[in-house]
């Protein structure tokens, strides 16, 4: 996969215009601007159909949304199919999970600039930074740095139009932190934390600032070694700790950050060893006991790596991520009553959060469980699209055709 520009997306759309005035719903296709119609192979121009034209417009919207006639596609679009954002970013998650990256990106962007939803943003920059690793590990620099820059990107957008989105300020602060930005994290975790109303969530970063700050200002091994460990550098951030537990009195954070670099490393019993000598110094951390639930995974423990988990959840109860992980160990192990009590319990703190909407899509092929609303079928009004209509739903679409 390679970076494409916008006349490359949009290399099997064609424009087309209609011979009169037809309406969708409340929305009137006007004559006199062309529809961004999406083209397969072989397909005639006498086979178009909704179908066709709901794909036109979702890339249009997707990768050209500076295009004169966006608010006319897009109306269009959302009268065709109301639930297409949500349907859209279910895909998306599909996709992502599934490394079809392309095709993700294109759907979040579509979310993105359909919804105009600030949450789009930071679920497009996750979709980011997903990339980014998976273009490291298969050695292809330049693309992994392409999308990193990315990331910081869309956040900045979303941080300008909707400044006060306290999440946004999160991200950004967590993107510094992972290339070793410290002062520029913590200035960002700053502003999160002056506009968050979420009570939990702004005592946690407290927190976070403090320790920040404590590193700031020592400016410690144990700075260098989360730093190098933001940067992928494991085996650095074992030696740094290695040098600092030699000459300084243990605390919690050297022996979980080594913990973490030996469990990046693949050596788990070392990093469990030094996890539970994290927990002997502060058994309140939550994070820790996260990341001996990998461990206890990753040594074929499931067992123990959900009791890990539970732990975690019952120190952070406001973290959707415990709650997913967990569900989605017991999901694998076929226990859905437990699956289904951690899926309410992350859907009461984040019915959209995207690993969760995956999660539950898993739950509920795997049981025939129904948790998410009904998607609609919209049946439009106008004669000429009601027979076609009701020939694309005898074969289980949710298009018409014209």
């Amino acid at each position: 996969m390679n970076s494409k520009t916008t006349n490359d997306r949009l290399e099997n759309i064609r424009f087309i215009t209609i011979p009169e005035n037809r309406k969708i719903g409340k929305t009137e296709l006007k004559s006199n601007i062309p529809l961004p119609v999406q083209f397969e192979k072989g397909q005639k121009p006498e086979d178009l159909d909704l179908a066709s034209i709901a794909a036109g417009l979702i890339k249009v919207c997707a990768h050209d949304a500076g295009n004169a006639h966006f608010e006319y596609y897009r109306e269009i679009l959302l009268e065709m199919q109301p639930d297409t954002v949500k349907e859209l970013n279910l895909a998306a998650i599909a996709k992502s999970k599934k490394k079809e990256f392309d095709f993700a990106e294109e759907l979040m962007l579509a979310v993105n600039h359909i919804s105009r939803l600030p949450e789009s943003y930071v679920n497009l920059a996750v979709l980011y930074a997903q990339m980014t690793v998976d273009f490291h590990k298969k050695g292809n620099d330049a693309l992994a740095d392409m999308y990193d820059d990315r990331i910081l990107d869309i956040l900045k957008e979303c941080s300008e139009k909707h400044p006060d989105y306290a999440p946004a300020y999160s991200e950004i602060s967590a993107y510094h932190m992972r290339h070793g930005d410290v002062e520029t994290a913590r200035d960002f975790l700053e502003k999160f934390v002056s506009l968050t109303k979420d009570a939990k969530a702004k005592e946690s970063a407290k927190k976070t600032l403090d320790g920040l700050n404590k590193m700031i200002s020592s400016k410690d091994r144990i700075l260098y070694a989360y730093d190098k460990m933001m940067m992928g550098c494991s085996d650095e951030a074992v030696e740094t700790i290695n040098g600092y537990l030699a000459s300084n009195k243990p605390c919690w954070e050297a022996f979980f950050i080594r913990g973490w670099a030996k469990r990046a490393l693949d050596d788990f019993d070392g990093a469990q060893k030094d996890l539970l000598e994290s927990l002997k110094i502060d058994g309140q951390n939550a994070e820790v006991y996260n990341e001996l639930s990998i461990c206890a995974r990753e040594s074929g423990n499931i067992e123990l790596a959900k009791s890990y988990l539970q732990i975690a959840s019952d120190l952070d109860d406001e973290s959707v991520v415990y709650l997913t992980n967990l569900a989605f160990l017991h999901l694998a192990d076929s226990e859905f009553s437990e699956a289904r009590e951690m899926i309410e319990k992350a859907r009461a703190l984040d019915a959209q959060d995207p690993q969760l909407l995956s999660i539950i899509k898993d739950y509920e092929e795997k049981t025939g469980d129904r948790l998410s609303d009904v998607i609609r079928e919209e049946i439009y009004g106008d004669e000429d699209f009601e027979e076609l209509h009701r020939k694309e739903h005898e074969e289980h679409t949710h298009h018409e055709e014209i």
